[in-house]
């Protein structure tokens, strides 16, 4: 067996590097994001994602893998501990940059300052279960390979068009119709047609909803009915139901 290289500082230059993509700043710097466990590594690469290393725990069993000709950097438990955002790192972390894939543009999800990053990770693994290949982010919305989004979204950021832009413009300049949730001024989803063409949907804030700019942008208003006493629903939740009806 050949005896292979085992990173056990944690002030190597290279572990520095990569430890610095816990932070936006650096992720958007760079273009590049650390997403850790066996899944998010197989997905980022089964779906032609940029790979530029894969971290190993120096005892983890990875020959059942499709890592051929992607460059293995082994660490110690130390490193490892130092790298993941884990409280029980899975072993196997990949630095990748984002490959937006093709998409058709028929269904589309617009998020308007979604904060919270669980939330952010349930609606594009929603977005992705029913056919809205294209998710356009608001500047000020949680970043999406942020780890806890990339957790989330369970390997789904890998499979939609993932673009941060200016949501009033983006609803705007969409072809389509673009409905936006909202609890005034609002028409009932039950009364609304499935369109036959593009649609954009847009769905905003935890606690304020879509902006008023984004909302005046918007060809429809539209609301989820509830029989209950609740006065709203939360984001994901949401999402989700207005994505399941509206699917491509």
């Amino acid at each position: 067996m050949v005896d292979r290289e085992i990173i056990a500082s944690k002030e190597n230059r290279r572990v520095r590097d990569l430890r610095k993509l816990h932070k936006k700043k650096y992720r958007s710097r760079s273009g590049r994001f650390l997403a850790e466990g066996e899944h998010l590594v197989e997905e980022a690469v089964r779906h032609g994602q940029t790979i530029h290393s894969v971290i190993l725990h120096e005892a983890y069993e990875h020959a059942h893998l499709d890592l051929g000709g992607l460059e293995l950097m082994f660490v110690s438990e130390d490193v490892m501990r130092s790298l993941s955002q884990l409280e029980t790192p899975p072993g196997i972390i990949v630095e990748v940059s984002y490959v937006p894939p093709m998409s058709s543009s028929q269904r589309v999800l617009l998020l308007d300052n979604v904060q919270d990053p669980g939330n952010l990770g349930t609606l594009i693994r929603t977005a992705d279960a029913f056919g809205f290949d294209r998710v356009l982010l608001s500047p000020d919305t949680v970043d999406p390979f942020s780890e806890k989004v990339l957790r989330s979204a369970q390997g789904s950021t890998f499979h939609v068009g993932i673009e941060i832009r200016p949501a009033a413009t983006a609803a705007k300049e969409f072809a389509g119709t673009v409905l936006a949730t909202s609890l005034i001024d609002a028409e009932p989803l039950d009364g609304i047609v499935n369109p036959a063409g593009p649609l954009m949907l847009i769905l905003g804030n935890e606690g304020g909803g879509v902006g008023r700019d984004v909302l005046d942008a918007a060809d429809r208003r539209v609301t989820i009915g509830m029989s209950g006493a609740s006065e709203s629903l939360n984001v994901g939740i949401a999402g989700g139901i207005l994505m399941h009806h509206f699917q491509a």
